[in-house]
């Protein structure tokens, strides 16, 4: 009887030391989640534009934590359509998880624009300038996730932080290349 007082004591030790700790994890999980997602729709995106030989754009709406894809107009015609028929449409857009915004999207010219649209353009060759993309939740802002997207390469770099950090793409000039 002694044996099982002292294994229950200790498996509430243990809940009491595990439970609160849990709900720190899952809010980390939502913000590396929704940020996967951009960064592979991205991926996608740079590499159709490529393919495609057409300049493609990602939108982001940093007001309702939001994206989407715009495709070339061509792309979403058909043959009983024109170009004064297309809409856009409502359902286009993909909302991030629960908690997670914006933080804001720019590159090291313009800064980082924390409200209303922002356009990440690929042109037809893939390319585009060097951009930064964050998210945070919205329940605690010091956590930070961030994408920074190497125009020419492609490569995007991730930045995770629990202290608000914001990496700014620095200015590049012609003689930088």
């Amino acid at each position: 009887m002694i044996e099982l007082l002292v294994v229950c004591a200790l498996v509430a030790l243990l809940f009491a030391i595990v439970v609160p700790n849990l709900g720190a994890l899952i809010p980390s999980a939502r913000l590396t989640g929704s940020g996967n997602a951009i960064r592979r729709q991205l991926d996608w995106v740079r590499s159709e534009a490529r393919i495609q030989g057409k300049r493609m754009q990602v939108e982001f709406d940093l007001d309702r934590a939001r994206w989407r894809i715009i495709y070339p107009p061509e792309q979403k015609l058909t043959r009983d359509q024109d170009l004064t028929t297309l809409e856009e449409q409502p359902d286009d857009w993909t909302d991030m998880e629960t908690d997670v915004v914006f933080a804001g999207a720019g590159d090291g010219k313009n800064g980082l624009a924390k409200r209303n649209l922002y356009r990440l353009v690929f042109d037809e060759y893939g390319f585009t300038g060097d951009q930064v993309i964050a998210l945070t939740l919205k329940n605690d802002p010091t956590m930070t996730w961030t994408m920074t997207i190497q125009g020419l390469s492609g490569r995007v770099d991730v930045h995770e932080s629990e202290q608000g950090e914001l990496p700014i793409p620095p200015v590049l000039n012609e003689a930088a290349f």
